[in-house]
């Protein structure tokens, strides 16, 4: 677990650097978190990987992995990680197309 986490926060680190590795090192960590880790730190870098996509406007996987980390809190019934997901989840607009 300390080797997947590490992974995670090298990629949080290229992220914030403006490393174009960054999308490699977020993939390789998400991969070592679900081999290696807890569904709550797996949610938590999935949130952080959603975040990352976001910034790059990549909608649709960000919101691919906020599903999944919302299913994760759900299934864990862990307020702190439906917060987060709440923070990060794009208001949806209530005026109709």
């Amino acid at each position: 677990m300390p080797r997947a986490e590490g992974d995670l926060v090298r990629a949080r680190l290229a992220a914030s650097d403006g490393d174009p590795a960054a999308a490699a090192s977020f993939a390789s960590a998400i991969r070592g978190l679900r081999e290696l880790s807890t569904p709550y730190h797996l949610a938590h870098g999935l949130l952080d990987h959603a975040g990352h996509l976001s910034h790059l406007h990549d909608t649709e996987a960000a919101q691919e992995a906020i599903a999944e980390a919302d299913d994760i809190a759900h299934n864990l019934r862990c307020q702190p990680l439906l917060d987060r997901v709440a923070e990060i989840t794009p208001a949806k607009s209530s005026v109709p197309h």
